[in-house]
């Protein structure tokens, strides 16, 4: 069987099981390149990842679980997921890793893929984060830590890749390098702007200063010649 069709055959039943059975949580990530340069990555993980260390022992996350948090309690999901990911996830462009990403979450129905409402069965949260490929990077990789408790769907988007390719890893495994289009070098910041202190030394204002003194001289001599 080919690799492709047997990979695309594990996704189909991996994403089958968590959507009828509602019993195995995992992660996917799904990172989008571009021709200019920038990338996006999208996290989709099951909260029970990280409230317990056996996320298959929990039912799903019910939508009370999110609707009925306050505002800082919300936060703090946040921070936890965004934790989890700096933990499990090494995300790298050519030879640099993403270190801390900031990641922007929100809670969806894990069925739908919409936002969270009171009929959600099975609450994920979803994060988002974009930035610029490292000048001279044109490969991408993505470890998964030894401490995974699930499996981990791995998608990639390309310029003139009309579906993305699809990995399967499991804890303490890495993907394939992916070839994505290589980072641009980064313009220079312009020149800090001159200040007034730094403008009044310059040879226009000297001829500035002479031109006045020549037009006070010369309002003095026909001062002094009226009297």
């Amino acid at each position: 069987m080919p690799d492709r069709l047997f990979t695309a055959l594990i996704f189909c039943l991996i994403v089958g099981s968590a959507t009828h059975a509602h019993q195995v949580p995992n992660m996917t990530a799904e990172a989008t390149f571009t021709s200019d340069g920038g990338f996006e990555v999208k996290v989709n993980i099951d909260p029970r990842v990280f409230l317990s260390d056996n996320p298959a022992s929990l039912p799903p996350v019910p939508a009370s679980w999110y609707l009925d948090q306050s505002e800082n309690q919300r936060r703090s999901t946040f921070r936890q997921a965004t934790s989890h990911v700096s933990r499990m996830l090494k995300f790298q462009l050519g030879k640099e890793a993403l270190k801390e990403p900031a990641i922007d979450w929100q809670a969806m129905d894990g069925a739908t893929s919409l936002a969270v409402t009171a009929n959600t069965a099975e609450t994920h949260l979803l994060g988002t984060f974009r930035g610029a490929v490292p000048e001279g990077a044109d490969r991408f990789t993505l470890e998964y830590a030894r401490e995974g408790q699930v499996s981990l769907i791995l998608l990639t988007t390309t310029p003139g890749v009309t579906e993305p390719k699809v990995q399967v890893l499991f804890a303490g495994e890495g993907s394939r390098p992916i070839a994505i289009p290589a980072g641009r070098p980064r313009p220079e910041p312009p020149p800090p702007a001159r200040g007034p202190s730094q403008r009044s030394q310059g040879p226009e204002a000297l001829a500035l200063v002479v031109l006045l003194a020549v037009i006070a001289g010369a309002g003095l001599r026909r001062f002094r010649a009226r009297r």
